[in-house]
């Protein structure tokens, strides 16, 4: 039997943490989620065995960054392969462009609304189930 795809979403936002859990939990997909506040826990939660099949990592996170996080995930040769995609309300094509030079495979501006924000996951995840 097939393990649940497994998403680590990164944000400092609980709220936006909240919001993103329920539409994965709400998704016909079967998906596990596990939710970091900081990266700093993101990256605590990166050495438990069960490592995930994607990262959704919010760009802009106080003390250690978005692309410090990214920066950290891709120095470890066993997390490597893990697609990152990073969520940003920043549409400075200055932070698309340092978030992808760092090894994200995606930089997506977040929408606002409960739907675009609902349409933009469920988007990210097909295209990574069946990418990955």
């Amino acid at each position: 039997m097939p393990h649940p795809f497994h998403v680590l979403i990164v944000d400092d936002q609980f709220s936006d943490l909240l919001l993103l859990e329920d539409i994965l939990e709400e998704s016909p997909l079967d998906i596990l989620v596990t939710t970091a506040l900081s990266g700093e826990l993101a990256l605590a939660r990166l050495t438990e065995p069960d490592a995930p099949d994607l990262i959704l990592l919010d760009y802009h996170l106080p003390g250690m960054t978005g692309l410090d996080v990214l920066g950290a995930v891709r120095e470890r040769s066993q997390l490597d392969g893990i697609p990152v995609v990073v969520r940003s309300g920043s549409i400075d094509p200055r932070d698309a462009a340092a978030a992808l030079a760092a090894g994200a495979q995606e930089y997506l501006t977040k929408p606002f609304g409960y739907a675009e924000q609902r349409e933009q996951l469920l988007n990210i995840l097909n295209r990574w189930q069946t990418d990955g």
